[in-house]
């Protein structure tokens, strides 16, 4: 079957036409295929909006994990500084710290640490220092002292009711009485 078509009153087009029950059998060629398509559709958009977001979600938590990392880093380096200072102003009044554990909360003081932890004394993270005099591990093993400043912090991640901070960051430092170093 052809039909005419007009364009403008000196042109003609010759387009041939399918029947409608030619185009329909075409289209609908099974019952229920195109719902079956659009199912099938929605489910692998459902699939990939699920894994879009669990890496995304994962993406946020190794963000979130890096900056708590980074902070308790920079809390055990500034405890190691703190420390670094009090020896030098005046190794005599350091050396009476023989207690060993230190909590060091924000303010830089030091308290004798009593129980396991020190607690959240800086936030949700948690510094400890520990100074022993006259450590062997530093050479010269005389006017010296091994620090070991150490911060930690929990998250969702940590489920262990014996260790609430299961993320540490430890540093280790030899300091020495300045006084005492023989210069070259």
């Amino acid at each position: 079957m052809k039909k005419l078509l007009k364009f403008k009153e000196n042109f003609q087009l010759s387009v041939p036409i399918k029947s409608e029950s030619t185009l329909n059998s075409q289209l609908f060629s099974e019952p229920g295929q195109t719902l079956l398509e659009a199912l099938i559709a929605l489910a692998a958009a459902v699939v990939i909006i699920s894994v879009m977001s669990v890496l995304v979600l994962s993406s946020l938590n190794n963000a979130q994990f890096s900056k708590n990392q980074n902070q308790a880093t920079q809390y055990a380096q500034q405890g190691i500084e703190v420390i670094k200072n009090i020896s030098q102003s005046n190794w005599t009044a350091f050396a009476s710290y023989t207690l060993i554990n230190y909590c060091m909360p924000s303010d830089n003081s030091l308290s004798q640490r009593v129980g396991g932890s020190c607690g959240q004394n800086m936030g949700i993270y948690s510094r400890e220092v520990t100074i022993n005099q006259d450590s062997s591990s530093c050479n010269p093993s005389s006017n010296n002292a091994l620090i070991t400043a150490s911060v930690s912090w929990s998250d969702s991640k940590c489920t262990s009711p014996t260790d609430p901070y299961c993320h540490k960051i430890k540093i280790v430092s030899c300091i020495y009485n300045s006084a005492t170093i023989l210069a070259p």
